[in-house]
């Protein structure tokens, strides 16, 4: 109720009583007027001084009271008027209330005819007071015999021609006052339906303002005339000359006006249809509701138009945002840990789904591989190749062979698939984990570069066709050796194409300029987006995709074992069981808080099934408890239709867990140094607390990511109980 309440007293304009505000200040507006013209006139010719005799303060307070008097007469016929917008204003709903469809037919129709009432009611009563006041001259005139009898007519006509003037003027102004003033209520109480109807046609009001004005003129000019005629008269004939010129403008003026308006309507329409015609996004346009004239339906044509297309906009929004989704869950996530690698790769669609594309793909415990694509032309169609061919390279990167190789096959598909429809820039590296090696190799894409720690950077030139061009391409392949704080750069021809607003390219020299001012010691995702953010608010979004994918060699890679430093004895090669683990479990949860508790008892209970003597069932139940409530938190974000995946493999002397996530992984950052683990530890902070507990509990725990998704994997040796010798 007090919404209601409020909404009624946001929207005044529309209840009966300011309606009848209105309509009296624009009667006060016109007889005052009319009084301005009266007096003017009086001093030019000195014509109604014995009408009105009174002084002006007198004409002023009569022409009040006869506005007064016109709004009571309005009020009375309004009334239908007046209750369906008291209706209205009290609703919460607008236009969308049930109405009574009789009351709101005849509110329409006194909205429409009061205007014309107006008019006429105007001009019989000034005729009539016109005639009464003069019908002692009248009667004279008659009853006289004299044979000047013609002239006194005569002049008798021009003084009479002259009020009427006068008081067609004023009904004129107050006709299309009026209509302007209803029109607005009109378009509130009619809706944007029903069929045209041609009593309301748009060319009335501009007949009857035409010919108003040209009466108005005519009878100023007849007055003028007569004056002429009289050359005894002390009266000047330019002073009624300037009168009836007066008439005409104002006569022209309020044509003008009704004419404008009609045609504002028209330039309204026009617009919108050209900015459809244009390709210009309508889907939140509003198209003014109009009077059921001929300008009224066009408007209801136009608006069941823009209403079609708003659906189909709205289904096509719809599709795309399933495409999108569908897209940015093929991609790999922004942040990734592979070994000693950090990698961070951002990729920016021009439209809602684009070309652009990047992988991050595991190879096995000590090699992955990281490609980056842009497939020619933009928007869905490249999207659809963009997809297939992200599919296409997980699937022939697993098989055996080298970039150039998996390129090779690639683009054979390609264009057996779509012959010369599309073609896809892509470079592909592998890299080996134990020396840092990269195998790359370019299908047309632009060159990557080599970022040293010193802050020096090598452009790597390697050139070929992209795929889908030539089916008998060959891919040229270059080994890459990166070291300690190396950065290795892929990127799209999207950022390099940027354009400021100065219209000067982004370039190569931009992007090298930029490479140059990289730190080795800051955070490679911040840097990542400070850079891109600097380009958006220098060149906006652009006219393509921009792709950016960075790996950062971090430290010295171990594996697991030799981490681990598992000794062998009677449970044979912990390799073999590592590789070829004895028995593997899997379990999923949804991403509910609570339920990881009920996989890490019946991880437990394996564990000390397979591992009675070593008593880590705890310690195993408490590191993967945490491992899954992170990725259920920042993993998934807590979205409940979202799965966690543990998986668990357990052999002669290492068991090994893996938990994924559906929602892209998370970046855990975790500071291995004793005396900052005990200071988070006493902290009362809680963040970090479960990479601690984890870290602590398992023997070694790492992150990366294969085609399963993003996942947090564990380490626990089998810790053998020795008897003491007797």
């Amino acid at each position: 109720m007090e919404l209601m309440t409020t909404k009624s007293k946001n929207r005044p304009s529309y209840a009966g009583r300011s309606l009848l505000n209105r309509l009296l200040l624009i009667y006060v507006i016109a007889l005052l007027l009319s009084l301005m013209i009266l007096r003017a006139e009086t001093m030019l010719v000195s014509h109604f001084e014995a009408m009105f005799p009174f002084p002006f303060i007198v004409n002023v307070l009569g022409a009040v009271m006869l506005a007064v008097l016109l709004v009571c007469a309005s009020a009375w016929r309004l009334q239908p008027v007046i209750r369906e917008l008291q209706e209205d204003a009290s609703s919460s709903t607008g236009r969308g209330i049930q109405r009574d469809n009789g009351l709101t037919s005849t509110a329409l129709i006194r909205l429409y005819r009061m205007p014309y009432e107006l008019l006429v009611s105007v001009l019989l009563l000034g005729l009539l007071i016109s005639a009464s006041f003069h019908l002692a001259d009248i009667i004279q005139v008659w009853n006289d015999e004299d044979k000047g009898e013609y002239i006194d007519w005569l002049q008798l006509t021009g003084i009479m021609a002259g009020e009427q003037s006068l008081i067609m003027t004023v009904a004129l102004v107050l006709f299309t006052s009026v209509r302007r003033l209803f029109r607005p209520y009109m378009m509130k109480l009619q809706p944007l339906s029903g069929s045209f109807d041609g009593r309301a046609s748009v060319s009335q009001p501009l007949v009857i303002t035409y010919t108003c004005t040209f009466l108005v003129t005519i009878l100023s000019l007849f007055q003028l005339a007569i004056v002429t005629a009289r050359p005894h008269e002390s009266m000047e004939p330019y002073k009624f000359g300037l009168i009836a010129l007066f008439y005409f403008v104002i006569g022209l003026s309020l044509f003008s006006y009704v004419t404008m308006q009609f045609r504002q309507e028209l330039r309204g329409l026009i617009r919108d249809i050209r900015g459809l015609v244009g390709g210009t996004d309508i889907r939140h346009a509003h198209t003014a509701p109009v009077v059921h004239d001929e300008a009224g339906e066009l408007a209801v044509a136009y608006s069941e138009l823009q209403n079609r297309i708003n659906r189909e906009y709205e289904s096509l929004e719809r599709e795309l945002k399933m495409a999108y989704n569908v897209q940015q869950k093929l991609l790999p996530p922004g942040n990734l840990t592979i070994g000693a690698y950090h990698i961070t790769a951002r990729c920016q669609s021009y439209r809602e789904v684009g070309g652009d594309f990047f992988d991050v793909v595991s190879l096995g415990p000590s090699r992955f591989a990281v490609m980056i694509g842009d497939v020619s032309g933009k928007g869905l169609p490249a999207a659809l190749i963009m997809s297939a061919q992200l599919l296409v390279f997980r699937s022939e990167i697993r098989r055996n062979g080298s970039p150039s190789e998996v390129l090779a096959r690639m683009n054979r598909q390609l264009c057996e698939a779509m012959g010369e429809e599309g073609c896809v820039s892509i470079g592909v590296g592998v890299i080996d984990l134990t020396n840092n090696k990269v195998q790359y190799a370019s299908a047309g894409h632009l060159s990557p570069y080599i970022i040293a720690k010193d802050g020096q950077f090598t452009a790597i030139e390697c050139s070929s066709l992209p795929i889908g061009i030539d089916p008998e391409a060959v891919y040229e392949e270059k080994e890459l050796q990166l070291k300690d704080g190396d950065r290795f750069l892929l990127y799209t021809d999207g950022l390099i194409e940027a354009i400021d607003r100065t219209g000067k390219m982004y370039s190569f020299e931009g992007l090298e300029a930029e490479i140059a001012t990289w730190e080795s010691e800051g955070d490679l995702s911040a840097v990542v987006d400070e850079w891109l953010s600097r380009v958006d608010q220098a060149c906006g979004p652009g006219q393509d995709d921009r792709t950016v994918v960075v790996l950062e060699l971090a430290g010295e890679y171990r594996s697991a074992l030799d981490k681990l430093d598992i000794p062998r004895g009677d449970y044979g090669d912990v390799a073999a069981a590592f590789d070829n683990p004895f028995m593997t479990r899997e379990w999923s949860l949804r991403s509910k808080l609570g339920e990881e508790r009920i996989i890490a008892l019946k991880l437990g209970d394996w564990i000390q099934e397979r591992w009675p003597e070593c008593g880590i069932k705890e310690d195993v139940q408490s590191a993967v408890c945490e491992a899954m409530i992170n990725a259920i938190e920042h993993g998934n974000k807590l979205q409940p239709n979202t799965y966690v995946t543990v998986i668990a493999q357990i052999g002669g002397m290492l068991s090994v867990c893996r938990i994924y996530d559906e929602g892209g992984g998370y970046y855990p950052r975790l500071s291995r140094d004793e005396a900052e683990m005990r200071k988070k530890l006493e902290s009362e902070d809680p963040r970090g607390w479960g990479l601690v507990m984890i870290d602590s509990l398992a023997d070694y725990w790492t992150t990366g990511r294969d085609e399963r998704g993003f996942y947090t994997e564990l380490y626990f040796m089998r810790k053998l109980q020795t008897a003491s010798s007797g």
